[in-house]
Formats: structure tokens, sequence, C-alpha cells
């Protein structure tokens, strides 16, 4: 038994492994053209953008791999039966849920293997893409974790960046026309409200005067920074850049200061559906493959499965922006199309059965 799992197996990577290289190409094309339309722009170079396309891909390759593990299935599967072999399983024992082991098997261990990457690969690769995205700012600079930018008679320091999205040792240094120091103001760390909207904690103003240096201490100050929305995200990882761990952390410091943690529940769900939605999808391969290969072709079928692909992202997509719009409950938003697609991938294999 374990040699014809094996077999099902690398029927099932062989199937899906054209799928990844098709998608993968054409969404990394895609994401190298946007990288390549900021070629001049201070230091930014070709071989940056490569570079940043090239670190963009792993979570690239995360976002398709629901549709990749669909029609992996369905080619994989697909071809079994197009050789009688499904058809030989059947009759030598196999129900349909026993066809549907390997697949699952293989799913989990995706899902294992995307986790371990959310954790700890992708929030990694993108901020060293945030690095090199550094570059295309003529008045910024990265060193270690430092960040620092100018504007005008105003110098931002950012020490250090907390859970992807809090900066933290934070001194902002307005200067007279000469170049001298006015003002110094020191902040162990601010929430992120906004682009254009921060909100400094612990802040230490010196003010160096003729007189000599006076000093004031906020709990909490209204900060507007000089850089834009695209400037930020090379501060602070994006949202879908976010590990799950450092995303709980995040919600509970938002609550904890009595900030809308909303947004951020409805991505943290998300990303735990994420498993699920693996194999929800391979499982729902199976079905649409079983029967006979006359009624329906191959090609016909994978085109099936590509519209069902299609349409589960965007059912999470609109999941997302319905509950970001009317503040629906993050756990069932987060979850449910995920959980349909798997209820309706063992409702079809029970009624093949």
């Amino acid at each position: 038994m374990l040699q014809l799992d094996r077999y099902v197996l690398i029927a099932l990577l062989r199937g899906a492994a054209p799928v990844v290289v098709l998608l993968l190409g054409l969404f990394g094309f895609l994401e190298l053209a946007e990288q390549l339309e900021d070629i001049g722009k201070g230091t930014y170079s070709t071989n940056d953008a490569l570079r940043v396309a090239g670190l963009h891909l792993p979570r690239i390759l995360i976002d398709l791999l629901p549709v990749t593990c669909l029609l992996g299935s369905i080619i994989g599967y697909g071809a079994l039966a197009a050789a009688q072999e499904l058809t030989v399983l059947r009759t030598s024992g196999w129900s349909v849920p026993r066809i549907a082991i390997p697949v699952i098997v293989l799913a989990a261990v995706v899902a294992a293997g995307v986790i371990v990457a959310q954790q700890w690969i992708i929030p990694r690769l993108e901020q060293e893409a945030s690095a090199l995205r550094v570059k295309t700012y003529a008045s910024s600079t990265r060193e270690d974790a430092a960040y620092w930018t100018r504007q005008d008679n105003r110098l931002l320091r950012v020490g250090g960046v907390e859970m992807g999205m809090v900066p933290v040792d934070i001194e902002v240094y307005e200067l007279d026309p000469t170049g001298l120091v006015q003002t110094l103001t020191c902040a162990e760390r601010a929430d992120v409200i906004g682009p254009r909207d921060w909100v400094l904690r612990d802040v230490t103003t010196l003010r160096f005067e003729s007189g000599g240096v006076s000093s004031s201490y906020e709990e909490v100050l209204p900060f507007v920074p000089d850089f834009n929305a695209e400037q930020i995200f090379t501060l602070i990882n994006a949202d879908h850049a976010l590990a799950p761990l450092d995303l709980m952390r995040y919600v509970d410091h938002l609550r904890s200061n009595g900030l809308d943690s909303h947004r951020y529940e409805v991505l943290l769900w998300q990303q735990l559906s994420l498993p699920i939605g693996l194999i929800a999808l391979s499982l729902l391969g199976l079905p649409v493959v079983m029967g006979s290969t006359r009624a329906m072709s191959l090609g016909a079928r994978v085109a099936i499965g590509a519209a069902i692909g299609l349409g589960f992202y965007l059912t999470e997509r609109l999941a997302m922006q319905l509950a970001l719009l009317y503040h629906l409950p993050a756990p069932a938003t987060g979850m449910l199309p995920d959980l349909v697609m798997l209820i309706i991938g063992l409702l079809l294999l029970n009624r093949r059965h």
C-alpha cells in the first residue's frame, strides 16, 4: 500500500509542478515589471529590482498555493484517470476516501511548510526587500536596523521595528536654517494609525536655546511623519508580510492601548485558515476528476478547476473587505470561505463514494 501511495503522490507532484512554474513565472514577471518602473529613482538599480522581485517570489507562491493545489490535484488524478489507473485502484479495493489520502497528506505537508515560511522566512525576505526599496528615496538610508530620512528641516531616525509594525527608539531632529539642532524629540515607540498619522509614546522633548537646554515629557504625542505611504512600507512590514505570532502580539498591543485591532484580527484568521483552504481545494480536485474521461476531457476539468480556484481567491478577498467595511467577526469571515470549500469537497467525495 505504501508503494501505491508513493506512486499517487508522485503523480500529484508531477501535476502540480507545471502549475507552479506557470503561475509563479507569470506573477513573478508582473512583479518584476512593477519593480523595473522604479529603476533610476534614488540609487535603485536593475540588480536591485531583480533582487526585490526574487525576494517577493516566496510570498507570491504562498498566495497562489490554494489554486496550485487544486489544479495540481486535478492534473495529477486526471493523468491517473486517463491511464485507467484510478479504475484499477477502485477495483482493487480502494475507496474514494482511500484514494484521497495521498493528496491530504501532501496538502498537510505543504501547509506545515507554509506555516514555517510565514513565521520565519517570509518576514525576513520582505525586510530585505524593504531595505533595497529604501534606495528609491534619495533622502532615506537604512543602516543595520536603524532607518533615517530627512525632509526639509526635519531629520527622523527610527531605531528598529517590533512585531513588524511598531517603530521603536524614535528620534526627531528639528534643524534651524543653519543646520543646528533646535529641538530633539525622543520616543520609546509609536503606534502607526495611518501612513501620516502616528502616536508617539513616552516622549521626551529637548529644546536647545541660547539660555540653555529645556526638557519636557509627554506620555502621548501625535506626530505626522514626513514620508508618503510607499516609504512607510520600507520601514514597517506590509500586512501580508507579518508573521502569525507577530500578528498575535500586535493585536494584543493594539487592544492594550485602546486602538482598533479588527483589521489585523481578520488578517490573522485568514493566515490561520490557509492550511484548511489548502486541504479543501486539494480534496476538491478528486471529485472533479472522478467519472468517465469520455464525458469531459482533462482540459475541460482543468478549466473548471481554474474557475473554482479564481472564485475562491476572489471570495476570500471579498470576505476580507466586507469584514473590514462592516466590522464583521474576524474568526467567521477569516475561516468561512475555507470551511465552506472543505464541506463542499467532503460532500462531493461522499457522493462519488
